[in-house]
């Protein structure tokens, strides 16, 4: 009869699938979250269409660190113009900080392009302010994998 109950209570279990014992996240955060994630979107956008201005217009126009929105425009062009389109993918994303009007957010990546000479990837640290109601990027960090691992 036990081992019978336990049977059952490894079937029960199991299609349980994945139980999580943190906080309850509130439906206000999740729409944070959801529009943080939109910002990413975007740049997926930006990428897709090898558009150096509209990645460029997703920072802030005071961004200095490390690059500035000149920099950046710069880059993208340069970029773009070597490779073509990219497929920018965000493989993870963790919420360190999260507010109505800032976030910080630790983002693993990958770009891919079409000649696979310009695919990069990496993890950084992106500091988000929302402006209006968008979501721009204020400053950003390389975080090594070592650095990012819980």
């Amino acid at each position: 009869m036990r081992a019978l109950f336990l049977a059952a209570a490894a079937a029960l279990l199991g299609a349980c699938g994945y139980v999580s014992f943190g906080r309850a996240v509130s439906d206000e955060e999740m729409l944070l979250r959801d529009s943080v994630r939109g910002y990413y979107d975007e740049v997926a956008v930006a990428f897709a269409a090898g558009n150096a201005d509209a990645l460029a217009l997703l920072f802030d126009a005071t961004i200095a660190k490390p690059m500035t929105r000149e920099q950046i425009t710069a880059w993208g062009r340069d970029f773009f113009s070597k490779h073509g389109p990219g497929r920018f993918r965000v493989e993870k994303l963790e919420f360190e900080r999260l507010g109505h009007e800032s976030a910080v957010v630790l983002l693993t990546y990958r770009v891919e392009t079409l000649d696979r000479k310009g695919d990069f990837g990496g993890v950084e640290r992106d500091y988000l302010a929302k402006r209006g109601k968008r979501w721009l990027v204020t400053s950003w960090e390389k975080v090594s994998d070592s650095k990012a691992a819980p």
